[in-house]
């Protein structure tokens, strides 16, 4: 250690330059952040105004990608003083892969988010529509989507939260909006 701070004591040129770099680098990594973070705002927006679409799917993209990019970020940082960053990642591609087993190990969490993602793509219910979940006969408005839940919304105002997986296990009815409906469609049974 003694060794570093005397070689860093002989040349504090090389210290201010590493220093400026790493205050450039993560100034700049800021200002991109902040303005990619408006960037999917703005996209959640555009998309939202053309399907209901849950403000969570935005966040959880935002935090993934800003998380990884602060990682890069900060891999270069290391490189500028010098750091092998070689060893590091390949401790944190393993620990990526510890991670990745330990996750098939909890099916029901792998199954939910699986389950999302088919939902998102075959649209058998959406944000905002009412249905009915047999044989349980669960009725509500979708309310809130998320990687793991589904929230209903019932008629007595009580919140039900409904695990991704039940959808693809249950018989789902679309149910007609109470206040869209005809007056045929309210009368019938």
């Amino acid at each position: 250690m003694g060794m570093i701070f005397h070689w860093l004591a002989m040349d504090p040129e090389w210290l201010l330059h590493r220093s400026g770099y790493t205050l450039l680098i993560v100034a700049g990594s800021y200002l991109i952040l902040r303005w990619y973070g408006n960037v999917i705002v703005r996209l959640m927006d555009f998309l939202g105004r053309r399907r209901a679409l849950s403000r969570g799917y935005g966040v959880i993209f935002q935090r993934i990608t800003t998380w990884f990019l602060w990682l890069i970020v900060w891999v270069v940082v290391l490189r500028v003083w010098g750091i092998d960053v070689t060893a590091i990642w390949t401790t944190f591609v393993s620990l990526l892969a510890v991670i990745g087993v330990g996750m098939l190990a909890v099916w029901a969490m792998v199954s939910n988010i699986t389950a999302r993602f088919f939902i998102w793509f075959w649209q058998p219910l959406q944000l905002g529509q009412r249905i009915e979940i047999f044989p349980e006969s669960l009725t509500g408005e979708v309310i809130e989507e998320n990687l793991m839940f589904t929230e209903l919304r019932q008629d007595d105002g009580k919140i039900v939260v409904i695990p991704n997986n039940l959808f693809f296990q249950r018989i789902i009815r679309r149910l007609p909006d109470v206040e869209k409906a005809s007056p045929d469609e309210k009368a019938a049974p």
